[in-house]
Formats: C-alpha cells, sequence, structure tokens
C-alpha cells in the first residue's frame, strides 16, 4: 500500500508582537528597570564616577524594609559610592550606570 500525499494545511505563524519580542529577550537573571520619572541630561554614570542614591527597599506587598529617606524612617542620607570601585549589590552595579541624574526607578 502506497503513502498518498495528504493535502496538510500548514499553520501559518503569526509575525511577533512588540511585547512578544521584548518578552524573548529577557532571559533568567535579567536586570528589569521601570523608569518611574526620568531624569535630566544625557549623560549616564561610568566606572570611576561618584554616584549618590537613595534606595528604598519594599516587600511585594508594598511594606517598607529599609530606607534612605527620611520620610520613609530613614536617615535622609543618600548612599554614595564609586563606580567600578566600591563593593555593592550585583543589580545597582548593572542598574546605576543605565541611569540619569534625578532619575526615579524601580
Amino acid at each position: 500500500m502506497a503513502v498518498e500525499d495528504e493535502d496538510i494545511n500548514p499553520q501559518k505563524k503569526k509575525a511577533p508582537s512588540e511585547d512578544d519580542k521584548r518578552r524573548m529577550k529577557i532571559v533568567p537573571g535579567s536586570l528589569m528597570k521601570a523608569v518611574m520619572r526620568p531624569g535630566g541630561g544625557d549623560s549616564t554614570p561610568s566606572d570611576g564616577d561618584q554616584v549618590a542614591y537613595h534606595c528604598t527597599v519594599r516587600t511585594l506587598d508594598g511594606v517598607i524594609v529599609e530606607s534612605t529617606r527620611s520620610e520613609y524612617g530613614g536617615k535622609g542620607i543618600p548612599i554614595r559610592h564609586v563606580l567600578g570601585k566600591s563593593k555593592i549589590l550585583l543589580g545597582l552595579l548593572e542598574g546605576i550606570p543605565t541611569m540619569l541624574k534625578g532619575e526615579v526607578s524601580m
């Protein structure tokens, strides 16, 4: 018995949307940053630059665990580091060089 060619209707794949393209670029361990308020200027810090930043740590339900801001129970003094020289969290080490002066991100 010979195998006859069957008419198979191949399903055409949809072209990926812009959101799908962005999701494909996200790999486990990637840093994700959401800009809450854009900063000014066009230069970002690089290795050797001193940066000062405020940081507020919250749980998923919004409870503040720790903060440098006085309105959230901190001392009101920003953290200062020299990029590339100071020991800081990996996420901050990757995220701070992408920020502009005055930018608020999470």
